[in-house]
């Protein structure tokens, strides 16, 4: 499986549990991490090649995940580009709101590493068109 992500997080332990179980799914996805919202926006200006996903932390510092979702569908260019959220958070009115915005889906994150290694591994497989 070959893919471009990008991992807005700013939780060094998160970072690392996600980019770990990345390698271990397929060495050809080319993972790139920011540590806030504004430098996944900077990145997004600057690269070349569009990323064909953005996990996104919500709460982030300098700016949020929930203005980068605002920004991001409200760019055209970016439209194609699949935001999956992982948070830690459950609350039935964010998982709303982040749909509201434009995510295409909501990942709470989980603390088992094989749950988060299969979570992702599916998300990574799954047929988007389906998702609406």
């Amino acid at each position: 499986m070959k893919a471009n992500v990008f991992l807005a997080e700013d939780d060094i332990d998160d970072i690392a549990f996600f980019t770990d179980i990345i390698s271990e799914i397929s060495s050809s996805i080319s993972i790139t991490v920011v540590k806030n919202g504004l430098e996944l926006m900077s990145l997004l200006e600057t690269e070349q090649q569009h990323p064909d996903f953005i996990f996104l932390d919500l709460n982030m510092p300098v700016k949020t995940g929930f203005e980068c979702i605002n920004e991001i569908r409200s760019n055209g260019k970016w439209k194609s580009v699949k935001i999956v959220i992982l948070s830690t958070s459950s609350y039935r009115d964010q998982t709303k709101d982040v749909y509201k915005l434009g995510a295409n889906l909501y990942l709470q994150k989980p603390n088992s590493y094989s749950t988060f290694k299969e979570m992702l591994s599916k998300c990574l497989q799954m047929e988007w068109g389906a998702l609406k």
